[in-house]
């Protein structure tokens, strides 16, 4: 019988239940399935919004201090996690591969270069690895409908549509191993430069007499509209800088996109001048901070407030 056969009866080890994390957690109970959650520190739960801490708190959920603990027996364990060296030690140093759960897929967004290292791991022990990064927000999360980016075996991906139908609102085959990453990693880099780029609208609108509240109304009734000017300029506007997706965690993903284009010899002028307000945003404190939080740093260089 395969994976896609069962799909009320999954044991799914979370590997990793921060912002994205959770809500996928959640949301994964709710489908039926038997979760088991990596988390060091039990009481994080209690951290959790009360929809999510109910959830996660109920049966069919078993929490584990340990990633082979919570791996073993399981049909797919799912890492979400950041940054390159936390995922490989999570990967590779943590029992996970020793505990053998049928797949083993990476949501978070990290190098090309470790997706292909860790699947030809996985491959050595019999497991099938896919790397599935995602984009979308905390509500995206929480509400299931993440979009995901997958490399590796087609055929892979359709037996896990028991996990990416319960947790997102689609699953793009992208290619190869690796081929996920690589397509978020440009993903992100579009979305970091446009998000600029309606920043710095604001601040010419602003300084020639238009109010914050009425440059976005034109803006979302014009050709510039998008879901990101919807959500972010939002924020923005309200002044909420809370995470959905930290400012960190873009800068990182703007370093992947750059050293891609440095090997690919890409032309990249404009995201490329997005590197030093990043930084300028790590060094003003920002990092933790959703990204939107950069609209801080070019009201601090124009010396004029985004207001509504």
């Amino acid at each position: 019988m395969s994976l896609a056969d069962k799909k009320t009866i999954a044991t799914i080890a979370m590997i990793g239940t921060g912002i994205m994390g959770s809500g996928m957690a959640a949301n994964l109970v709710t489908g039926g399935h038997f979760v088991h959650i990596y988390m060091r520190s039990p009481e994080k739960l209690n951290s959790f919004p009360e929809n999510i801490k109910q959830k996660l708190n109920g049966p069919g959920v078993r929490i584990f201090s340990d990633i082979r603990s919570a791996s073993e027996g399981a049909d797919l364990a799912v890492l979400c996690l950041t940054e390159d060296e936390v995922v490989r030690n999570a990967f590779f140093d943590s029992g996970l591969l020793e505990a053998k759960p049928t797949y083993i897929i990476d949501t978070g967004t990290t190098s090309p270069e470790l997706s292909l290292e860790m699947a030809a791991a996985a491959d050595k022990k019999g497991i099938s690895f896919l790397d599935s990064p995602m984009t979308g927000s905390k509500l995206a999360a929480e509400s299931g409908q993440i979009l995901f980016m997958v490399g590796g075996e087609k055929s892979a991906m359709e037996e896990l549509g028991f996990f990416f139908s319960v947790c997102g609102k689609n699953a793009v085959h992208c290619g190869p191993v690796s081929s996920g990453q690589r397509v978020k990693i440009a993903l992100n880099m579009v979305q970091a430069g446009l998000f600029q780029v309606y920043l710095e609208g604001f601040q010419l609108a602003l300084k020639e007499g238009a109010s914050g509240s009425q440059f976005l109304e034109i803006l979302k009734q014009s050709a510039a509209a998008s879901p990101l000017l919807d959500f972010k300029m939002g924020c923005v506007m309200k002044k909420d800088y809370s995470p959905n997706f930290a400012l960190k965690n873009m800068n990182k993903d703007m370093n992947h996109a750059m050293q891609r284009a440095k090997e690919l010899h890409s032309v990249l002028p404009l995201s490329s001048s997005l590197k030093s307000i990043y930084e300028a945003g790590m060094a003003a404190g920002f990092g933790e901070e959703d990204f939107c939080s950069l609209a801080k740093i070019s009201e601090g260089w124009n010396s004029h407030p985004l207001l509504p």
